[in-house]
């Protein structure tokens, strides 16, 4: 059988999509920073959007926090973290959560390029950080004892 066609484990699928959404929300605000820190390019929107978008930012960080995540299933002792992200219920909380997660990272950088506010950029990072915490080997709970 070709490698290639072979599928990819179910654990190694979500941690791959979860770090291409984590690396993809931290360049997009590498590149934001770079246009209004150093080449001056904040689109000159009132600040009041900023601090808005920013607020929102923060508002579905804490809502993904607390209600998306208690959608994901909590991982049996014996079962596998490939048996646990071939459950549908348990990708697709983490898919909801991440995207909730994302859309505030984006809401925040969106902010910060069009007013060129701090505290968009601040949520945003928030939102990052909220990535990093709801990774998919926290998602999975505690390693089975040997």
């Amino acid at each position: 059988m070709d490698p290639a066609a072979s599928p990819i484990a179910p654990a190694r699928a979500v941690r791959l999509l979860h770090f291409s959404l984590t690396a993809g929300i931290t360049l997009a605000g590498a590149v934001f920073i770079v246009l209004v820190r150093f080449q001056h390019r904040s689109l000159g929107i009132s600040r009041d959007i900023g601090l808005i978008l920013a607020g929102i930012g923060v508002g579905l960080v804490a809502v993904a926090s607390t209600l998306a995540r208690r959608r994901i299933p909590e991982r049996a002792s014996d079962q596998s973290p490939d048996t646990f992200w071939a459950n549908a219920d348990a990708t697709g909380g983490a898919i909801a959560l991440w995207a909730l997660i994302e859309g505030a990272g984006l809401v925040g950088w969106v902010g910060y390029l069009l007013t060129g506010v701090t505290a968009a950029a601040v949520a945003a990072v928030i939102a990052i950080g909220a990535l990093v915490v709801f990774r998919p080997s926290r998602l999975e709970g505690p390693k089975e004892s040997p």
